[in-house]
């Protein structure tokens, strides 16, 4: 039997900075948003990012040029994900209560996915690492333009619409929900966000009547 030679053995995966470099970076974007979700911002460092990916800590900084840099674009991956989800949910919903509840469905995603567990980290985290901030605000921007729109919609289906600041209002609403994954994270009351979407599906119902009100 003929002896084997090294060219005969299955080929390793490379790691680090001999391998498929989008890969690569795709490999350490999903480790550092478990490392996030499951070790929080304080425990996410190099070594703990390096460890899931099965790759040198050297690897971060060559495809990345450090951790904030890897930690943003990993919430900018999931960030774009979920808003897709959104955008494909609510377009044709149009009744308010109904409006309410495919909100709070994909929010209970958002945490299940480990979404919101990914923002609130980073969230908490600008206070150690003020280069954070910047990217946070891009990566919710177009959250913000996105709520913004649905806002102006549904104002138009109200007689005072027009008074209503769209810009202000998605300011408000998506300031209140990451306040409050932020304060369920402090306490671990996580029934407050079903409080919350409860209280909007009561307001819902009351404004679909005014618009609708029944024939007497």
């Amino acid at each position: 039997m003929a002896k084997a030679t090294k060219n005969d053995e299955p080929a390793k995966r490379k790691r680090g900075r001999g391998a498929d470099p989008e890969l690569m970076k795709a490999t350490l974007v999903d480790a550092a948003a478990n490392s996030l979700i499951e070790e929080g911002f304080r425990g996410t460092t190099a070594r703990s990012i390096a460890s899931r990916a099965a790759c040198n800590q050297a690897a971060i900084y060559y495809h990345f040029g450090g951790i904030d840099a890897l930690l943003l674009a990993a919430l900018e991956k999931g960030s774009n994900a979920r808003l897709e989800r959104y955008k494909a949910a609510i377009t044709d919903v149009a009744d308010l209560p109904a409006l309410v509840n495919t909100l709070q469905a994909l929010h209970t995603e958002d945490v299940e996915s480990g979404h919101m567990a990914v923002l609130t980290e980073l969230l908490g985290g600008i206070t150690a690492n003020p280069e954070l901030r910047e990217g946070i605000e891009a990566t919710t921007k177009p959250w913000l333009e996105f709520i913004e729109l649905k806002v102006a919609e549904a104002a138009e289906s109200v007689s005072f619409g027009s008074f209503l600041p769209a810009a202000d209002l998605a300011d408000v609403i998506f300031s209140l929900v990451a306040g409050i994954e932020l304060r369920n994270k402090l306490d671990g009351q996580v029934e407050r966000s079903d409080r919350l979407f409860r209280f909007a599906g009561l307001v819902a119902s009351l404004a679909q009547g005014a618009m609708n009100p029944k024939p007497s």
